[in-house]
């Protein structure tokens, strides 16, 4: 009785044995690569003209993970629609095609695209020198001569924000006139404009290969967007993003800035005479925000100091990414944009005060990195106890840079102090005489300050975990041809097979497709995947064949197990 016992026991063991060697010994060096969710697709009739539900099967043969353009040997691919075969084709016939492509391409024009780039030499050895975005005109030109005609092509133009979109077309020419007509500004918000254009790409009709082409020269300083959510976005809509960095690599530096801010009583006056309606308080609201926006979110450390007849305690320095987690925990904290809104006119002017307390604050602070004073004052200082000398060697023995900024009439403004200030430490002195001229020069500063070159470590995860490649371009007068390259490269070439389906009537019943590679005419060397075509419900299932051998055994097991209950009890009762 126990022999029998063992017998049992060990047939499921057996049949095991025998499945696992039947699959090993059927296994191939080549691989389909099949997506059940984009690569069947259900055509209404067929590419011969004849009505009826027909199905369309993209795939890949790869080996060692890398796509084959030629599959060497016996090989055929068995197609299967609801388990009855529909197709037999042998691979070394086959040839490859190239997709049905829709490509975005963003593009960056923030302000530092106006760099000027020295290219090549006159006959008088003089350098001539060409802007960035004069640059990326010329290669996005060629970039789309090197698509083909069917494929389909649009646009996203941001800068720190989203300025256009176009939703990919055939036609070439609106695509350049917006890219000629779009001058730079403004800071970098790349994520944002890549989930926008995944966004676009995510409307393209199934069947179409997908790829975002990102071009930018700077870091990303004012998405909304996580780099995690781009990526999960990129892969859930199986969206390629090729990514261009143009310039230098970053250093990632800290920036620390104190940001002085003049909020005496002749703020309550209009700027100029064209404006009337528009106090300077309310345009310094304006921009001082639009400078808090455009730096860093986590390198741009910024301290806030208001000043008048006196000066005010400096605030703690701090990031954006920083405030907003303060405040996200405590909706009453007040950030340094709710205390820029919060500035009233009151006071005279002491704006040596002011600064040498922004130098002061920055030297206490300590921080590794970039250091600066951005001071703004509408008049002439009136109540300093701090002499312009004292002021300027501070700074210059802390080695940090002195950034003027004067705003109203040019008359009540001491512009020869401020550009002496600028000059002697490095700084920059500028005048703005409106509102818009003021939020410009302040985006634009905080911009120039937070500049930090290439984010190489996010062009590069972007391009890499979403299947496309980076391509360093610091040197802009390679940009034609590095997007020529990309524009090549984007051009995918698979196998597409077309079959009539074996149930012609469009009746919404769940259709099953399996891709079988068998080697010899033997049996399956790779699992199929079986699929709903492109109208119905998909369904994921991995099937694997067995020998027919295989299937009695584990009947036979199956059978022996249903027995074993009534032999163990026969024995038993007979010795009662």
């Amino acid at each position: 009785m126990r022999r029998v016992l063992y017998c049992l026991l060990a047939l499921p063991l057996l049949a095991f044995g025998l499945s696992v060697r039947a699959q090993q010994g059927s296994q191939s060096p080549y691989k389909v690569e099949f997506n059940p969710s984009e690569d069947v697709i259900q055509l209404n009739e067929g590419r011969d003209g004849k009505k009826g539900v027909h199905v369309l099967v993209k795939f890949a043969i790869s080996l060692d993970s890398k796509d084959v353009d030629k599959v060497e040997g016996d090989y055929k691919l068995v197609i299967e629609e609801n388990g009855k075969r529909v197709k037999v084709v042998d691979l070394p016939t086959l040839s490859k095609v190239t997709s049905d492509l829709s490509v975005i391409m963003a593009l960056d024009t923030s302000g530092s695209m106006k760099t000027l780039i020295p290219l090549k030499k006159d006959k008088n050895d003089k350098p001539t020198f060409v802007s960035r975005a004069d640059m990326a005109r010329k290669a996005s030109d060629t970039f789309l001569g090197a698509l083909p005609a069917r494929a389909e092509c649009g646009l996203v133009l941001f800068d720190h924000e989203i300025r256009k979109t176009l939703p990919p077309m055939l036609s070439r020419p609106p695509i350049l006139k917006d890219i000629a007509e779009t001058e730079p500004r403004g800071g970098t918000a790349f994520r944002d404009a890549a989930y926008e254009s995944i966004k676009l790409l995510s409307a393209v009709p199934k069947g179409k290969d997908r790829a975002l082409v990102l071009l930018t020269d700077g870091a990303d300083v004012n998405s909304d967007r996580s780099l995690d959510e781009v990526i999960a976005f990129a892969k859930d809509q199986r969206v390629r993003i090729y990514t261009i960095g143009i310039g230098n690599p970053g250093k990632g530096d800290k920036v620390n800035t104190a940001l002085v801010l003049d909020r005496s009583g002749s703020m309550e006056l209009p700027a100029d005479d064209n404006d009337l309606a528009t106090p300077k308080i309310k345009a310094l609201h304006a921009a001082g925000k639009a400078f808090l926006r455009m730096a860093s979110e986590d390198k741009g450390r910024i301290s806030l100091i208001p000043f008048s007849s006196t000066v005010d305690t400096p605030r703690t320095f701090t990031t954006r990414q920083e405030a907003a987690a303060k405040k996200k925990a405590n909706p009453a904290y007040k950030d340094l944009s709710d205390l820029i809104q919060a500035l009233t006119p009151q006071g005279e002017t002491a704006m040596l005060d002011a600064v040498y307390t922004g130098i002061a604050a920055l030297q206490a602070d300590g921080a590794s990195g970039k250091r600066a004073v951005v001071a703004m004052t509408d008049g002439i200082d009136n109540s300093s106890r701090r002499r312009v000398e004292e002021v300027i060697d501070r700074a210059r023995e802390a080695d940090i840079r002195l950034y003027l900024l004067g705003f109203g009439r040019k008359n009540e403004i001491d512009t020869v102090t401020m550009e002496r200030m600028a000059n002697e430490t490095k700084g920059k002195y500028f005048y703005a005489g409106n509102k818009d001229a003021l939020v410009k020069i302040f985006e634009e500063l905080s911009i120039e300050l937070h500049d930090d070159g290439i984010d190489e470590e996010t062009l590069t995860r972007l391009a890499k975990e979403t299947g496309g490649a980076y391509y360093p371009a610091q040197d802009v007068s390679k940009l034609q041809f590095i997007l020529e390259q990309v524009g090549q490269s984007i051009q995918r070439k698979g196998y597409e097979i077309e079959f009539p389906s074996l149930n012609p009537r469009n009746d919404g019943s769940l259709r099953r497709v399996a891709l079988r590679l068998i080697h010899g005419g033997g049996d399956s060397a790779d699992p199929g995947i079986v699929v709903g075509t492109g109208g119905y419900q998909v369904h994921g299932l991995i099937i694997a064949e067995m020998h027919p051998v295989i299937y009695l055994v584990l009947l036979a097991v199956l059978v022996a197990l249903i027995l074993l209950p009534a032999l163990i009890r026969r024995p038993a009762s007979r010795a009662a």
